[in-house]
């Protein structure tokens, strides 16, 4: 990670408000998006200040514009910033997202928290908590265990009947990146003793 730079993993296109925007707009835009954060810019799309929930949850009121209510200075990180630098900035402040900022200040994209954990897992790890996710929201929560490795999915758990072992296949192949997607054999001695 120590040679990465942040311009190469950050998130883009940025979403952003203009320092005229409403609080209300911005308080819309973070809710429907469910983002922590979304950077201010002004006239020339440079950035002016970050408005977080808790700014507007501080206002009290939505009549406000964006520049009234939002955090400023922001914390930002130039594009070329390391990502090691990056994250410790992100624990040092407390900030769940950081704007990243090219030499003119213009907003050219957005770093979280999430951001560095998605770069910890391996991909294996990130498919299998995308497989789980799906699977969970379809059945509910861990019913249908799923793990990954090496691009291939094993769905494990009580199934109802062959038309849900289907439909956990089903699902499980719809996430990008998952070559195969199969039902877990369960061991001899292991189905003896269920029945």
């Amino acid at each position: 990670m120590k040679n990465i730079r942040v311009f190469e993993v950050m998130q883009r296109p940025i979403i952003a408000v203009r320092h005229d925007n409403t609080a209300r707009e911005a308080a819309l835009m973070l809710a429907e998006l469910g983002y922590a954060a979304l950077p201010v810019l002004d006239q020339d799309d440079r950035l002016i200040g970050v408005i977080t929930s808790g700014d507007l949850l501080r206002a009290g009121e939505f009549d406000d514009t964006a520049s009234a209510v939002m955090t400023t200075p922001a914390v930002s990180v130039p594009d070329n910033a390391a990502l090691a630098e990056v994250i410790s900035r992100l624990v040092t402040h407390g900030l769940r997202s950081l704007p990243v900022v090219d030499a003119d200040g213009r907003v050219i994209g957005m770093f979280s928290r999430s951001d560095v954990l998605r770069i910890m897992l391996t991909p294996d790890d990130a498919l299998t908590a995308d497989a789980q996710s799906l699977l969970d929201q379809y059945i509910g929560a861990r019913r249908w265990p799923v793990t990954v490795r090496e691009a291939d999915a094993t769905i494990s758990g009580r199934f109802a009947d062959e038309s849900e072992r289907r439909i956990a296949i089903a699902l499980t192949r719809t996430v990008p990146g998952i070559r195969t997607a199969t039902i877990a054999t369960t061991p001899p001695a292991a189905a003896a003793a269920v029945h």
